[in-house]
């Protein structure tokens, strides 16, 4: 059946990805279990193939306009696509056989996640894009020119395990890593973090569905609203100053990170 209330909440949730690179798994999974009464399990699904087809729309603007960075993209897949399968296949799996409430683990983790999430949102543009990524280590040759590749290599790691098991991580912290690491453009970082976010969350999309764990129907509902909600919000980041709205956001996923984690 038909919820416009879903399809509300997508439209919200898209436009906030067109104009961050912010807020899919992060406030959409969250919101299914809370709000809508959605299994963790299933939430976390459902969220991963219902962004991957809203972050493939917005990731396709950027590429038009020249502002995604594919050799970052490359890098960090290599880390992290491999650990999301190993997320879903081989943890989850070995969880349910050692008799652990994979639901309760799935929404502890998540609200874990959502607390670095928003520590992290509310630091990186004064913290890692501040001093720290103007410091000397950071920009010396050492880690500009030999172990950058590695430093994303690694955060990929990290990134696609908490993707795999939470489908939150492949926005914000992804974007601590760029900007630590990179000279991109402010832009140029949100389009690589899109498309890098879209191949992972359709690969991690793609591995819980084999599963059982995505409502297809609710992934269309979702999608009414997120298609153009996430256009919307693409062309608002090229006019909108989007600090503000990150300072929010890193609220919110603190606020409601601490809510899921004890319980």
């Amino acid at each position: 059946m038909f919820d416009p209330w879903l399809s509300l909440s997508g439209f919200v949730v898209g436009v906030l990805i067109g104009m961050t690179g912010v807020g899919g798994g992060a406030l959409m999974t969250p919101l299914l279990i809370m709000v809508f009464g959605v299994r963790p399990l299933h939430a976390v699904g459902t969220d991963l193939v219902y962004a991957t087809i809203t972050k493939l729309f917005g990731s396709w603007q950027y590429i038009k306009r020249g502002q995604v960075n594919f050799p970052y993209v490359r890098w960090l897949a290599l880390g992290s696509v491999p650990s999301a399968l190993f997320a879903v296949f081989v943890l989850t799996p070995w969880f349910e056989r050692s008799g652990v409430d994979v639901d309760a683990f799935t929404t502890r983790a998540l609200g874990v996640m959502l607390v670095v999430i928003g520590v992290v949102s509310a630091l990186e543009r004064r913290f890692f894009a501040g001093r720290l990524r103007d410091s000397e280590f950071i920009r010396s040759e050492l880690v500009q020119t030999r172990i950058k590749e590695v430093i994303l290599v690694a955060g990929g790691v990290l990134i696609g395990l908490g993707v795999g098991l939470t489908s939150v991580g492949s926005g914000s912290l992804l974007m601590a890593i760029l900007l630590l690491v990179s000279e991109l453009r402010v832009l140029v970082l949100i389009g690589t973090d899109l498309v890098h976010a879209t191949l992972l969350m359709g690969t991690a999309g793609l591995a819980h569905f084999s599963r059982g764990n995505v409502d297809l129907a609710m992934v269309a509902t979702l999608l009414l609203g997120s298609i153009p909600g996430t256009w919307l919000g693409s062309r608002l980041a090229q006019v909108v100053p989007t600090s503000p709205l990150r300072y929010a956001l890193a609220a919110l996923l603190t606020a409601t990170g601490v809510k899921l984690f004890i319980g």
